[in-house]
């Protein structure tokens, strides 16, 4: 489109010819043809930078005019890719043009260097404060790492009325209404999911989570924990997949015991491991000799978590509830796996002994069909056995939805309903560091189906290491792990009462 007008309405000062620097109609065009001013462009523009991208930027009336005008002819990479995606055209159609190399690229005023600086995200080399900001934030972010189940137990703390009996100073707290007197059979469990379940009031984005969330420029803050992480210190398992949000936990109810809605994997990141890393910030500190040491339990600079309040209350906050699995060898002689979790390799639960297998509730595909299929918590189970234990890494979620059809899955449902497999759901927990839930479940396999189907288990997978596969399961076996402070507070809850009932489960 031709705008011969537009050319005259941008001649230089003091008679200087406009062939001098000629004015970008390509650009003009499309604002035009979108019905924008310079203004409306710039607030488009500095919105989508902000919500797709992440990355805080003021981009002006005046950014936009020295680009129209053709004063900056070769914008830096963000500006031009956040033009392309706002009009939907490819680069080379927004009509700057690339300078030579035999000309001298004109001097950014300070205002566009400005507006540089305040779109960095990573990392802060060029600012001192930013990166003293963000090496002081991946250090805290590494004591919680090591430091996990110790600050579970002093967060336990905090929370004396959700103290469980038996589970003291694991770092377990319940509900009493989500613990079932005893344990439920998986068949019996009823699930529902709504469809639009409305945003939790907490998002992680709030004033009170600022401290927690580094520098990414001298003047803006991360608005995410998870992007800080994904971009200072990201684990190799480390994706924002669609999973199923805990709504409501009510087993009074014959019917709909387990409510869940949707949420992103980022948003449990945003919150939980907020949390806890405002725990690590205020609660711990270095010793002379280097170790970490902690502080006496206390809510007095615990803002997040205030905020936060109620940890039960699932309409203040996502909850992205896991499924964790004590899975049984039975017989006479009846034993367990445990899995060492990585902490360089999951985002969250590292550096402890933890259920084995055990997943996020999630579909096990990004195909929609998946969604349905999948809200199940024995598919779940299913899905996590063949991946953790027999080390299939092709059901991790990121590639076709499971043939449940197939083997292993085949034979672990027609053992299911023949019974030689035993599931119940023991209730849901919290872990009192991050306040993510435990969908805890006990699975017992008689020796010869636990064999043909486990025989050939794997020694490590993708989240860790298996570093025994005989565990007995007996009394003096679960207090040594009790005592030596290994267990993640999930894996302890379900140690103890898959114990405490363990004439139910083990007839």
């Amino acid at each position: 489109m031709a705008i011969p007008d537009a050319r005259a309405a941008y001649r230089e000062p003091m008679g200087q010819p406009a062939a001098v620097r000629p004015a970008n109609t390509e650009l003009i065009a499309l604002r035009e043809d979108a019905g924008l001013s310079q203004q409306d462009l710039a607030e488009a523009l500095s919105m989508l930078s902000d919500e797709k991208f992440d990355r805080p930027v003021e981009i002006t009336k005046k950014t936009i005019g020295r680009w129209e005008r053709g004063e900056v002819e070769w914008p830096q990479p963000f500006y031009r890719r956040l033009l392309a995606e706002y009009f939907g055209v490819a680069v080379d159609e927004l009509g700057f043009r690339r300078p030579r190399p035999t000309e001298t690229p004109r001097q950014r005023s300070s205002g566009e260097t400005g507006e540089l600086m305040a779109i960095l995200s990573t990392p802060g080399e060029q600012d001192p404060q930013v990166a003293k900001d963000q090496a002081d934030w991946k250090r805290v972010r590494e004591q919680l790492g090591g430091s996990r189940r110790a600050l579970a137990v002093l967060a336990e703390q905090l929370y004396p009325e959700y103290r469980v009996p038996g589970l003291e100073n694991t770092g377990v707290i319940a509900h009493p209404s989500w613990l079932p007197p005893e344990p439920i059979p998986l068949h019996q469990v009823v699930l529902d999911r709504l469809e639009d379940a409305g945003e939790p009031a907490i998002t992680g984005s709030e004033r009170e989570a600022e401290l927690v969330r580094p520098l990414a420029s001298p003047t803006h803050r991360y608005k995410r924990y998870s992007h800080a992480v994904r971009d200072l210190a990201p684990p190799r398992l480390f994706e924002n997949r669609l999973c199923f949000r805990l709504l409501d936990v009510d087993w009074s109810r014959p019917t709909e015991q387990l409510r869940f809605g949707s949420m992103g994997f980022f948003d449990a990141i945003d919150t939980n491991e907020a949390i806890a890393h405002e725990a690590a910030l205020h609660h711990g500190r270095a010793g002379s000799d280097g170790s970490y040491q902690l502080a006496q339990a206390s809510w007095r600079r615990l803002s997040f978590r205030k905020c936060v309040g109620d940890p039960f209350d699932l309409r203040r906050r996502p909850l992205m509830g896991a499924i964790g699995t004590l899975l049984v060898r039975g017989g006479e002689s009846p034993s367990v796996v445990l899995h060492q979790r990585d902490g360089d390799r999951v985002a969250g639960g590292g550096s402890m002994l933890h259920l084995l297998p055990a997943g996020i509730f999630q579909p096990s595909s990004v195909m929609p069909e998946s969604i349905a299929n999948d809200f199940s918590i024995w598919r779940n189970i299913q899905r996590e056995c063949a991946e953790e234990i027999l080390g299939r890494n092709e059901y991790d979620g990121t590639g076709r939805p499971v043939d449940y059809d197939a083997e292993p899955f085949a034979s672990m449902d027609s053992a299911f309903a023949a019974g030689t497999v035993h599931a119940y759901c023991l209730g849901v927990t919290l872990d009192a560091l991050t306040l993510a839930g435990d969908i805890l479940t006990v699975a017992v396999l008689q020796p010869a189906l636990y064999d043909r189907l486990f025989g050939q288990s794997v020694d490590r997978n993708e989240e860790g290491s298996i570093p025994t596969k005989t565990i007995p399961f007996e009394a003096n076996t679960i207090a040594a792990l009790m005592g030596r402070s290994l267990l993640s507070p999930g894996a302890a809850a379900a140690l103890f009462y898959s114990w405490q009932h363990r004439h139910l489960l083990l007839p």
